[in-house]
């Protein structure tokens, strides 16, 4: 049986005013944080995107400000990682990213890297996400599907865009993890209709940030060339007696897979013994793998058998979205969920559903919807195929919209979407060099968790977006 779920209407559009305190200034700020319904040919309500808007407030002549977009991935999860820890005004309050509290109570604070001073922004959760609903399950293919999730995202940024007289303003959009496909998709999908040839919207972005690099498909190189620097990232910071700062050992294992390891590699099984035994003994001291597990590996090590590996003589496992983090292994306990039994994910996962719980109360959400933080059904229901990768979708964009930049971020310690794996794709995908900017950060798959990163991540979006309008 069918079960449809309809609020009423004039009860999920939530507004608030509120300040932030931001580099120095007193900014005001208007939230509106409301439904945005799809209907059928019927008229009935089929399913809601939830959208979380923040407006400067003391602003005469807004109809130029950049907006910024923002959406996590999954797919299937909620918007709330970025919109508490990079995006919004207010964050979680995490004093040690590392050891954090599992249970409450947690608190917000000001988030002294948000853009509220000169963008506006708007958080999406995405049908059958956070607050977004489906409310017809014989609708979910035309949500639960890579192309058709394009379609309707388009479809509330035009409609978000119209009705907040936001047309002439430049644009921005933040993607994470599944999200940074969506948005080279989106992209294309705003200015040029997508790969349906559906109306052209004709609407243009200034410039995307993708955050924890994922296309939706297997990369047609080796994983574990991309994924070298990411372990050893890992193994000098769980074992850092002897090892240069961070950044040496990355850059050292960059060159090593550029100028070793691949080499060794397109000669496989023809390599000879003397070179891939002294090739062994660096993979063995850049990664604290020993040369004997190598032996058998060293073509074909994957980053979720790393994290398993490297402390195993500890009994210990490394997290795989953030490999800073650490837990106790217990082979006879199974891995039932891989985001809740990561080391991680299963750690920071409570504080920021709870702090999600704080910030609708601050936003004034007064309704009982439950938030879905991160919903597998979704995940399981989704249709990963798609027309156009979105590695091509973005190459197009980019040649229709010479005005288009992409900034490619990276957290160091993630093991899920590695900074390999983006340096590959932003050099591989037939982007114009000159508008792509590549950065990787001191942090996990959520590059904006701990106070330096944050900051650096932080500075670093802000001069993105300046520098696109200096530009235009």
């Amino acid at each position: 049986m069918t079960i449809h779920f309809e609020e009423d209407r004039e009860k999920t559009r939530f507004e608030s005013d509120h300040v932030l305190q931001l580099n120095g200034q007193t900014i005001p700020y208007h939230t509106i944080c409301e439904d945005n319904f799809f209907y059928n040919q019927e008229g009935k309500a089929v399913a809601t995107l939830y959208s979380y808007s923040y407006f400067r407030s003391d602003v005469s002549q807004p109809q130029q400000r950049p907006v910024l977009f923002a959406y996590n991935g999954g797919p299937g999860s909620a918007s709330l990682w970025l919109h508490l820890g990079l995006i919004g005004p207010r964050r979680l309050k995490l004093p040690d990213e590392i050891h954090l509290p599992t249970v409450p109570p947690f608190e917000l604070e000001d988030n002294p890297n948000c853009l509220l001073d000169f963008c506006d922004l708007v958080v999406v959760d995405m049908v059958g996400t956070g607050l977004g609903r489906l409310f017809d399950e014989e609708a979910k293919d035309q949500f639960y599907d890579s192309d058709a999730d394009i379609r309707q995202l388009a479809l509330f940024v035009d409609g978000w865009l119209t009705r907040y007289h936001r047309r002439n303003s430049p644009i921005y959009l933040a993607g994470e993890s599944y999200g940074t496909g969506r948005s080279c998709l989106l992209a294309a999908e705003l200015l040029g209709g997508g790969a349906e040839n559906q109306e052209t919207l004709g609407i243009s972005v200034s410039g995307i940030l993708l955050l924890g690099c994922y296309f939706y498909q297997e990369t047609p190189f080796s994983q574990t060339a991309l994924a070298l620097p990411s372990m050893a990232a890992t193994y000098a910071y769980h074992f850092p007696a002897g090892k240069p700062d961070l950044k040496t050992v990355v850059q050292q294992a960059y060159r090593f897979v550029e100028n070793e390891y691949l080499p060794a590699y397109y000669e496989g099984d023809a390599l000879s013994s003397e070179r891939k035994n002294a090739l062994l003994e660096k993979m063995a001291g850049m990664t604290g793998l020993s040369k004997e597990f190598l032996d058998a590996r060293w073509m074909d090590l994957t980053a979720m058998d790393y994290a398993k590996k490297l402390m195993e003589a500890q009994q210990k496992v490394v997290g795989y979205y953030d490999s800073r983090y650490l837990w106790k292994a217990l082979p006879s306990v199974p891995d039932t969920n891989v985001i809740a039994d990561d080391p991680a994910m299963g750690q920071y996962t409570p504080a920021y559903t709870s702090a999600f719980g704080l910030l609708r109360d601050e936003l004034n959400i007064q309704m009982q919807r439950s938030s879905r933080g991160l919903s597998h059904g979704v995940n399981r229901q989704w249709n990963r195929k798609f027309k156009l990768s979105p590695a091509r979708a973005l190459a197009g964009a980019m040649r229709r919209n010479p005005s288009l930049r992409v900034f490619f971020a990276s957290g160091l310690f993630d093991l899920c979407t590695t900074a390999g794996n983006a340096r590959y794709l932003a050099t591989h995908s037939h982007l114009d060099p000159a508008r792509v900017l590549i950065r990787e950060y001191p942090s996990g798959h959520m590059a904006y968790l701990g106070e330096e990163s944050a900051r650096l991540l932080g500075e670093d979006l802000r001069q993105f977006i300046l520098d696109g309008q200096n530009h235009s």
